[in-house]
C-alpha cells in the first residue's frame, strides 16, 4: 500500500486533472436513488474530489477521506470542502453514514485484508444504509508499472467477499460496466449493498 500512496502523492495534480471531469452519472444514479437529500455520505478514497463535489451539489452532507495527503489537498481545492487524510485500515466510524461511496478505491487493497475493511465499512453505516464500490474486472492481484497495487474481481469472487460479511449486509446487487475513462479496454464490476 505504501508504494500506491507514494504514487498518488507524487502524481496528485496529474491524477486529479485526469479524473475530475469524468461523468459518473450511470453509477451515481443507482446509488443516489436509495438516499434522500440531506443525508450523510462518506466518500471513501475521494481522489480528485469529483464525486464529493457532485454529492455536495445534490444537497448531501459529505465526509471526504483519502489516504494520500497530496490528493486530499487537490480534492480540497477542487471542492472547497475539507478532506480528511485517512487510510482504510483506520476507519473507526460507527453507525454514522446513510451512504458510503468507495469508487475505484478499495481495488488497491490486497485480497487478504479486504474482508476486514468491509466489516469496518458496514460498521460505519447506519442500519439500512447503502454502500457502493467497484473493482476492475478480473481475478488477478498485481502491482502495475507505476507501483500501484491492484486486486481485481469477477461477479463470483466479489460475491465471495460479501458472503463473508453477510451478517452485516443484504440486498447485494452486482453488475458489470465498461470504462468511463476513454481509450482503455477495461471492464468494472460494481456492487451496491444495504446494511441490515
Amino acid at each position: 500500500m505504501n508504494s500506491t500512496i507514494n504514487y498518488y502523492n507524487e502524481n496528485a495534480a496529474e491524477y486529479a486533472n485526469t479524473t475530475l471531469g469524468i461523468d459518473m452519472s450511470r453509477l451515481w444514479e443507482p446509488f443516489e436513488k436509495h438516499l434522500p437529500k440531506d443525508t450523510h455520505i462518506l466518500d471513501l478514497g475521494c481522489g480528485s474530489g469529483r464525486d464529493t463535489k457532485h454529492f455536495l451539489m445534490q444537497g448531501y452532507i459529505v465526509t471526504a477521506v483519502d489516504g494520500a495527503q497530496k490528493l486530499c489537498e487537490e480534492a480540497e481545492k477542487n471542492t472547497g470542502h475539507p478532506v480528511k487524510c485517512m487510510m482504510f485500515q483506520d476507519i473507526d466510524y460507527v453507525d454514522e453514514f446513510d451512504g458510503i461511496w468507495a469508487c475505484s478505491s478499495l481495488l488497491h487493497l490486497n485480497k487478504k485484508e479486504v474482508v476486514d475493511i468491509m466489516h469496518s465499512i458496514f460498521r460505519a453505516l447506519k442500519s439500512g444504509g447503502i454502500f457502493f464500490t467497484c473493482f476492475k474486472y478480473g481475478d488477478e492481484e498485481y502491482d502495475d508499472e507505476k507501483g500501484r497495487h491492484f486486486s481485481s474481481y469477477t461477479e463470483d469472487t466479489v460475491m465471495d467477499i460479501f458472503e463473508k460479511v453477510s451478517d452485516q449486509c443484504a440486498e447485494v446487487n452486482v453488475w458489470v460496466t465498461g470504462d468511463n475513462l476513454g481509450g482503455r479496454d477495461v471492464k468494472w464490476v460494481n456492487v451496491i449493498a444495504a446494511k441490515l
